[in-house]
């Protein structure tokens, strides 16, 4: 390596001969020489140097270069060259280059790179160079400096998610690539890409476009007849429109068909939007919109609505049908630290019955008869206890075919406050201001306009009068105390208001000898108060077992609940009804009616929590113990209404849950009854017990097994991974996301339920599970599907075999039986840029059953 002094005398001598400024080394030392020439405003005149100043020559370099090299600098004075051998590294503004070796050249500004062979006769430090954000590696390169131009020999670089392989290529000074004998892929082998576009004639637009002329597609070295005389692939990370190429094929039942063409709107960083079509020969049609948007650190979305008129069988036919369907999804969230005291999101999911079972392809959007919604904004107004819900939904049952809606919803809550709570307490208070300080008091207030029609009841008119809706007022009043000690008592009492702004009115018509009803449009308030009393405690049991340690935890509750009877004429909620007593104006209102009959209740209740501590057989030091739940829950509890002049005792009520190796959830509920039923399946006042000797009768009960497990590892959450563009991809492409870095994983929930009806016992019994295995690396297959014991029948069962190919990506999707059977395979290349190399076989329900 030359010396300190050394450099300083070469920059001074090329300085001075008017060479373009001579950069220095990375050890630059600290009293070099620094040169900067000051022209006359009279340009008849000379320029002047002034004291320590030098001329530059009007072909210097714009920027400061560093370089630096790991074997050896040579300096060639006479050439008014600099070689760099070993690791060099050379820095020039937004350009840095590295390669084994280097030539700068001073005069002519050109930077030469390129690898050299190693003792083994390898080639080894290919250069390497960026320019901004572009970076691409090659055999070798002549670049000028000064005209940022050059020629590459044998490229391999980024673009997008692609890359581009040439052998001969020239950069101008717009860092535009102009290659000859190109290849284009998505594949991130370099030296044998499994597949790629093979065009003569390449130019590379950086953050804009990739154009090519003639070209064709080659498959594992395999060319292929697919070609085209030119080609544009996208190449920027933004948001660019285009057309959006249409898959095709064939359906027995829908004919010939070209799905999902249209074009894409990259309209800027925000949102996009898109508009795609299916046409099917055979006269069906489909038309799908969507939009995304996303507004970083204030909210994002997506809305998509779907329209599309099936045509099945031939119309000239009788049986032929018609379906018209449509669907939106519009998903809005707001992010939390955009507006904290006020939020506003959105989940609707809403559309015609048969939408999904004629157009999804999805399972899970197959089999699914339930569609919900859910509009909602909330605020919280800061400093006071109050909040604000406004919201609207909406559920629908394509088996039923019932679709309620609900529109407004509104909800006032103040949180607990303490109004007896001392401002400004001074010493320990007098015995009632302690007991007024533990008196809480919260309040809601919410109000709702609802309506539940069959769908074709929509259409018709008079859809406003159809309407019920109604308010309610909650005040629930609340005091803890500690009582001797260990137990802990509360009293409360509630305040509950409704008001209706219609009531019904029976009465019995001489004339048609018949019970009619009438409406009445006219606001009624109706209001009722209750209070009752807890007590509770805990209790602590240990049993000792050698070192390990088994606690047992009761927690006893006695509570009583008082109420008077609203249904007695004093209070004017009921109604009397000619043939059964007496009626309520109010059975069909939101929020339920006035309480009938009196409650004095006494009610036990004793929770169980059974937990052990185990010593672990891998501490050696005796010291180290393991927590075991041996049963998480527990609960038994009844009650007894001292009020009721018969059936007095409530159902024995058991609940369940714990958890087995970590991985195993058991539950399970059941209701007990202790009175019996006669001949009418009706309880009556006599206990089971006198009747069959039984202490109660069952009433119903549930039963549930749940687990899931995936190989001992944990089931991670797919949209945290990989890369922001990544993440984004598995979250809007769910259903299709496949972890091939599990190697199995199950999910399964069997479920029992008993319901006694009278002397008659229902018995509902199902199996769901679905699991994946991957056979190798490559290879996954999933199933999912379930049985029903019951009616001895497999639910809608699913088969999907997928396959990594690297740059491609394989799926077959089966659904061997039931009357949705159907098959679907794909194989396409995995990245959005190529979309449009498919290939795509399905099979749909109504084709097979052509």
């Amino acid at each position: 390596m030359l010396s300190h002094l050394t450099t300083v005398l070469f920059t001074f001598i090329f300085a001075v001969c008017g060479i373009a400024q001579l950069p220095v080394s990375n050890a630059e030392p600290a009293d070099s020489l620094h040169y900067s020439v000051e022209k006359s405003a009279d340009t008849t005149k000379t320029d002047t140097l002034k004291l320590g100043e030098l001329p530059v020559s009007p072909d210097a370099l714009d920027s400061k270069v560093d370089y630096t090299a790991r074997d050896s600098i040579r300096f060639d004075l006479q050439e008014k060259k600099i070689y760099l051998f070993g690791e060099a590294d050379v820095k020039y503004d937004k350009i840095h280059l590295t390669a084994d070796y280097i030539i700068i050249d001073w005069e002519t500004n050109i930077v030469h790179a390129e690898g050299r062979p190693d003792s083994t006769g390898k080639v080894i430090g290919d250069p390497v160079f960026e320019d901004g954000s572009q970076s691409f590696s090659t055999k070798s390169i002549d670049f000028n400096a000064k005209s940022k131009r050059g020629r590459i020999t044998d490229i391999y670089t980024k673009q997008g998610e692609g890359f581009l392989l040439g052998e001969k290529v020239f950069k101008n000074e717009k860092d535009e690539f102009l290659v000859k004998n190109g290849r284009f892929t998505t594949c991130n082998i370099p030296d044998h890409p499994h597949f790629f576009i093979q065009a003569s004639k390449i130019k590379v637009i950086p953050d804009d476009k990739i154009v090519t002329g003639p070209a064709n597609l080659w498959i594992e070295d395999v060319p292929t007849p697919l070609a085209v005389p030119f080609g544009i692939f996208p190449n920027t990370t933004s948001r660019q429109s285009g057309v959006m190429f249409p898959t095709y094929g064939e359906s027995p039942g829908r004919g010939f068909f070209l799905m999902d063409g249209g074009y894409y709107f990259g309209i800027n960083e925000y949102f996009d939007a898109s508009i795609r079509g299916d046409i099917f020969s055979r006269g069906g049609w489909g038309l799908k919109a969507g939009t995304s948007y996303n507004y970083k650190y204030h909210y994002n979305g997506v809305l998509d609505v779907r329209y599309a008129k099936i045509l099945q069988g031939d119309p000239e036919l009788v049986g032929s049908t018609v379906n018209k369907d449509f669907f939106i999804t519009w998903k809005h969230n707001q992010d939390a630290k955009a507006r904290p005291n006020s939020r506003f999101s959105a989940s609707v999911n809403a559309g015609s019955n048969n939408y999904n079972q004629l157009n999804s392809l999805n399972v899970n959007n197959i089999v699914a008869n339930t569609f919900q919604s859910s509009i909602s904004y909330s605020k919280t107004f800061a400093n006071t206890p109050f909040n604000l819900s406004l919201s609207a939904g909406h559920s629908q049952n394509t088996s039923t075919r019932i679709i309620s809606i609900t529109a407004p919803e509104v909800q006032v809550n103040m949180n607990r406050i303490f109004p007896f709570k001392r401002k400004n307490p001074i010493g320990d208070g007098n015995w009632y201001q302690k007991l007024g300080e533990k008196i809480g008091v919260n309040a809601t207030l919410q109000g709702r306009n609802t309506v539940s029609l069959a769908d074709s009841l929509y259409r018709r008119p008079g859809l406003v009068d159809r309407f019920t809706n109604g308010v309610q007022f909650q005040a629930p009043i609340s005091a803890s105390y500690v009582v001797l000690k260990y137990f802990t008592l509360t009293v409360s009492g509630n305040v509950l208001g409704r008001g209706y702004f219609s009531s019904i009115r029976k009465y019995f018509d001489p004339v048609t000898q018949q019970l009619e009803t009438d409406t009445i449009r006219d606001f009624k308030d109706l209001w009722e108060v209750s209070g009752g009393a807890n007590m509770s405690t805990r209790v602590y049991s240990f049993l000792k077992l050698g070192k390990n340690t088994i606690r047992h935890v009761m927690t006893p509750q006695l509570s009583f609940r008082i109420q008077p009877d609203y249904s007695t004429r004093i209070y004017g909620f009921y109604g009397p009804n000619l043939t059964s007593g007496f009626y309520s104006p109010y059975e069909q209102g939101l929020y339920g009616q006035p309480s009938v009959g009196r409650q004095g209740t006494f009610s036990v209740n004793v929770n169980n929590n059974l937990e052990a501590k185990l010593r672990s057989k891998r501490d050696t030091t005796g010291t180290g113990l393991k927590k075991v739940v041996l049963l998480e829950v527990f609960n038994i509890g009844t009650g007894y209404n001292l009020a009721a002049d018969s059936l007095n005792w409530q159902n024995v009520a058991i609940n369940m849950r714990t958890k087995l190796f970590k991985k195993v959830d058991l539950q399970y509920n059941s209701s007990y009854d202790l009175y019996a039923v006669d001949t009418s399946n009706r309880r009556i006042n006599t206990f089971e017990f006198n009747k069959s000797g039984k202490l109660a009768r069952m009433a119903n009960s549930y039963f549930m097994i749940t687990t899931v497990i995936a190989s001992g590892q944990p089931i991670n959450n797919p949209s945290t991974k990989g890369t922001p563009e990544q993440r984004d991809e598995i979250n809007r492409n769910m259903n299709s996301y496949v972890d091939f870095n599990i190697p199995w994983s199950l999910n399964a929930n069997y479920t029992l339920r008993r319901s006694n009806i009278g002397t008659e016992i229902e018995n509902t019994q199902t199996l769901q599970f679905s699991g994946d295995i991957s056979v190798t690396e490559k290879w996954k297959v999933a199933l999912s599907s379930g049985y029903d014991f019951t009616n001895k029948e497999f639910s809608l069962t699913s088969i999907d075999i997928f396959r990594d190919l690297h740059c491609w990506e394989m799926h077959f999707n089966w659904i061997p039986f039931t009357a949705r059977q159907s098959y679907n395979f794909t194989i396409n290349v995995k990245a959005s840029m190529l979309q449009e190399l498919r290939l795509n076989r399905r099979r749909q329900w109504f084709d097979l059953t052509e």
